[in-house]
């Protein structure tokens, strides 16, 4: 949002548009480009936490590795020390084969969504905003 306010304050400077433009037209446009600004400041200042832009569909999860995201959120955030599910909870949740777990996690982490430590049990980190996350298609276990 902001590389478009700015390309709209460099359009609004450039001659060859405003020549033409009636001085009180310019005032208008002038003062529209100010307000937006404004309001994409205090819509910054007011919920700096949730203001981001809107994803890209390639930088979203597929489906299945949705529900792998939001499985493992919801046990870290369910766990109270706070870590991540293993291998098997994962098998046993998913009814998936170890390959087949390893094989997302891999995945998850060639995308960017999540980060494993090697050689530590639960070393798995979420790196994706929990607001990407969908819910869980079936209830926590």
């Amino acid at each position: 949002m902001q590389s478009a306010l700015a390309q709209l304050r460099e359009t609004l400077q450039q001659d060859i548009y405003m020549e033409e433009t009636p001085l009180e037209v310019q005032a208008v446009m002038d003062n529209a480009a100010s307000a937006m600004e404004a309001t994409l400041g205090a819509l910054r200042t007011i919920m700096p936490e949730t203001y981001r832009p809107l994803p890209q569909s390639a930088d979203l999860p597929t489906p299945k590795q949705g529900q792998f995201l939001a499985y493992i959120h919801e046990y870290i955030r369910r766990n109270h020390a706070g870590v991540a599910p293993t291998h098997a909870v994962l098998q046993r949740f998913f009814n998936l084969t170890a390959p087949s777990v390893n094989s997302m996690l891999i995945r998850l982490e060639q995308r960017g969504f999540i980060s494993r430590a090697r050689g530590q049990a639960r070393g798995i980190t979420l790196l994706i905003d929990p607001a990407m996350i969908p819910e869980l298609d079936r209830p926590f276990k």
